[in-house]
């Protein structure tokens, strides 16, 4: 199996030089002298760059998160409880504050995700295991996206969010 995930993030890193060499031929000229196609396709690169040094690191993907070029990992409710029960586990709430007067994973921090590019620097740089959530998984999923972009590792997307939560909850504080 980590051969499968070797050889799919190999191919993608040659997708992404194949399309980034093409991009090359045809230059269209944006403001800042790039274009915005050659940006993304450099972010993407960025990203199979990633994804093949965390490989070679011993990190375990799944061939979904090569295909979609994601560095962060879903979660379901019952493998994140066990992760909490095991401890060293650091939990983050998307949600807004009225979302969260309903209670909230015990210790989970509270940063709404519009505020989440501004308070970044709150967030332990360290490697241990980061689970994100929200109401229903989607925001949170956006949250793994752009913190596994500023270099964040360990992310996990609880599956749908607090509403598939039936672990302990508590008053936020």
């Amino acid at each position: 199996m980590e051969y499968v995930s070797i050889a799919l993030a190999a191919l993608a890193l040659l997708v992404a030089f194949r399309a980034l060499s093409k991009a090359g031929r045809r230059p269209e000229p944006a403001p800042s002298g790039r274009s915005e196609r050659s940006e993304a396709l450099e972010a993407e690169l960025g990203t199979q760059r990633r994804l093949l040094a965390a490989l070679a690191g011993g990190a375990k993907l799944t061939p979904q998160m090569v295909l979609e070029g994601r560095l962060w990992r879903d979660l379901d409710a019952t493998r994140a409880a066990q992760m909490l029960a095991a401890g060293g586990v650091f939990v983050l709430d998307v949600r807004t504050p009225q979302e969260t007067a309903g209670g909230i994973i015990p210790g989970a921090l509270l940063i709404p995700i519009d505020e989440l590019q501004q308070r970044t620097r709150e967030l332990p740089q360290d490697a241990r295991p980061k689970i994100v959530y929200c109401a229903s998984g989607q925001r949170s999923a956006a949250a793994c996206e752009y913190l596994s972009e500023q270099g964040f590792v360990e992310l996990y997307n609880l599956e749908n969010g607090i509403l598939g939560w039936n672990g302990p909850r508590e008053k936020p504080r």
